[in-house]
């Protein structure tokens, strides 16, 4: 029987950011929320639609509208119309960090939430140019495993490897043509080298759009193998919320 909880339906959490909007340095980088969050006032009222998996809907907060983004706060992915399942991430003036994600599709009091959010992107990249890898300890890729709002296993994702991919206009697919976009690798369980990892997913990006497709790779023998891909490539008119059953999943 799950524990008594209070839902959240929204981000109910007061806004503790300052209303500043961020620009990157200098006239030669640009600002990766452009690629992570549906652009305004889209997202507003639209969301990516499934090809063959889930939707995306877009969540970010502060929400400042025409005004840009903010220097610091919390954007969500959110995989139905119900509000959950969800990706929460969080950005500040250096980086998008990933904080937590789903467990049970359909339990919304089970999650999965890193220890210290993981930095997956810059904030800020050349325009014209890829951004750095980001190498991670394991003790920096530690999280644990959440039922019923409550922890109750912890693990790590060894050495990890992030990188975003320089930006080239590439076919979507779906209703939107060709969209600006920049590939997400996230590589993880990798040796101490950073190399020879276990698993890799790739997500592309659109210039405001977000995510429209992902791909999860595991390695055979030293080659990368595709297990699964996501295709969520078609703009569609309609909008939800954030259902969180449990304060710290997004807190």
């Amino acid at each position: 029987m799950k524990s008594l909880c209070f839902c959240f339906l929204l981000f109910l959490v007061p806004t503790v950011y300052a209303q500043q909007t961020f620009s990157c340095p200098g006239n030669n980088k640009e600002d990766m929320l452009t690629y992570f969050v549906m652009g305004y006032p889209d997202r507003v009222d639209h969301y990516m639609g499934p090809g063959n998996a889930n939707p995306i809907y877009t969540s970010i907060n502060p929400d400042l509208g025409s005004g840009g983004y903010a220097l610091q706060g919390t954007f969500v992915w959110i995989k139905s119309a119900n509000g959950y399942p969800w990706d929460v991430d969080t950005f500040d003036s250096n980086f998008i960090y990933h904080r937590s994600t789903e467990l049970k599709w359909s339990d919304p009091t089970t999650f999965k939430r890193q220890a210290q959010d993981m930095p997956i992107a810059p904030r800020c990249i050349a325009i014209k140019g890829a951004g750095p890898n980001i190498g991670i300890p394991p003790n920096a890729t530690a999280y644990k495993f959440y039922s019923n709002c409550q922890p109750y296993q912890s693990a790590n994702l060894s050495y990890v490897v992030n990188s975003v991919s320089k930006a080239s206009l590439v076919d979507t697919g779906g209703n939107l043509g060709k969209v600006k976009t920049r590939y997400l690798t996230y590589e993880y369980a990798c040796d101490s080298s950073y190399a020879n990892c276990g698993y890799m997913e790739v997500y592309a990006l659109g210039k405001n759009i977000g995510l429209y497709d992902w791909k999860y790779y595991i390695n055979q023998s030293g080659s990368w193998v595709l297990r699964q891909e996501s295709v969520i490539n078609q703009f569609a008119l309609g909008q939800t919320t954030p259902y969180f059953a449990c304060t710290n999943t997004y807190q």
